[in-house]
């Protein structure tokens, strides 16, 4: 062999040496890479098992603000009831029931409420009673939502996880349909007979009107509050405006609702002996009581 052709077969060995030097090089990189792939996957799988079994968090409130003006309706003065006055409204004053009587419940007289979600007139309705019951009780477990769209969009609260603690009454209350119009709750088997004998003719014009609210001895079918200021109340600060003129006891929204709601206290003070006294007492109530038939 030439010293030409030696030379020549030790470059090729060389070049082939490099290659595969190369090429074991590339393929540790590509394990190397592999493995930290791995690692990664495996801490993510680890992660998401981890946050996985936590205990789940109750879901953020899709309007703060609206729950926090429902807390004060807790906080509602006397000074606003008697702002108000005795209400106006044709229909805030419950009708009296020929042969009527007083409905009660652990021994203590009863408040019924028949209504609906989707309903717009229960809409108006729902704020004076939760603002008359107040006076005698406490609520909890009211939550916020609006009539149907097609049907004013009102914004309100519903009646259906409602809890009321109260040591003069008591008050139960039925959501039929939610606001899509789709069953919700069905009217008790002890109410559905007054329901159907009162919440007709010649009491209404309609059989089965809602919102109907029942005291035993009177009723009232509809809504003592005019609806047409509601319904330009579209965006997600209507339930604070709404509230904060119940407070005072004035405006197209606060002064409607709050009236309405001292006809309801005026009536429920007969149920209650006029206990609390303070309640009963009150100026607007005294101012009201006249106007109901006895």
């Amino acid at each position: 062999m030439g010293k030409n052709t030696a030379r020549a077969e030790a470059t090729r060995k060389a070049a082939e040496m490099r290659a595969a030097a190369a090429r074991k090089e590339r393929q540790q990189k590509q394990l190397v890479t592999a493995a930290v792939a791995v690692v990664v996957v495996i801490i993510a799988v680890a992660i998401g098992l981890a946050v996985s079994s936590r205990p789940s968090q109750p879901a953020a409130s899709a309007n703060s603000g609206a729950d926090a003006a429902i807390a004060k309706l807790s906080t509602i003065p006397a000074s606003a009831f008697d702002a108000a006055g005795k209400p106006t409204a044709p229909n805030s004053i419950p009708q009296k029931l020929d042969g009527g009587m007083a409905l009660t419940s652990d021994g203590k007289p009863e408040v019924v409420y028949v209504g609906a979600e989707y309903c717009p007139y229960c809409a108006t309705e729902r704020w004076s009673l939760v603002a008359a019951l107040e006076r005698f009780g406490t609520f909890s477990g009211l939550t916020t939502t609006r009539s149907a769209e097609q049907d004013g969009n009102i914004p309100t609260v519903s009646f259906k996880d409602l809890k009321y603690q109260s040591d003069y009454l008591t008050f139960r209350a039925v959501e039929t349909q939610d606001r899509n119009g789709q069953p919700l709750e069905s009217i008790p088997a002890d109410i559905e007979p007054l329901f159907t004998k009162y919440n007709a003719p010649p009491y209404t014009q309609n059989k089965g009107a809602i919102p109907w609210t029942f005291y035993g001895t009177h009723q009232t079918v509809g809504s003592g509050v005019p609806i047409q200021s509601f319904v330009s109340l579209s965006d997600d600060t209507a339930w604070t405006k709404i509230v904060d003129q119940m407070l005072t006891g004035t405006g197209e929204l606060g002064a409607p609702i709050m009236a309405n709601a001292n006809a309801v206290t005026a009536q429920i003070c007969t149920l209650t002996d006029n206990k609390p006294s303070n309640v009963c007492s009150s100026k607007a109530v005294v101012e009201t009581a006249p106007l109901l038939k006895r």
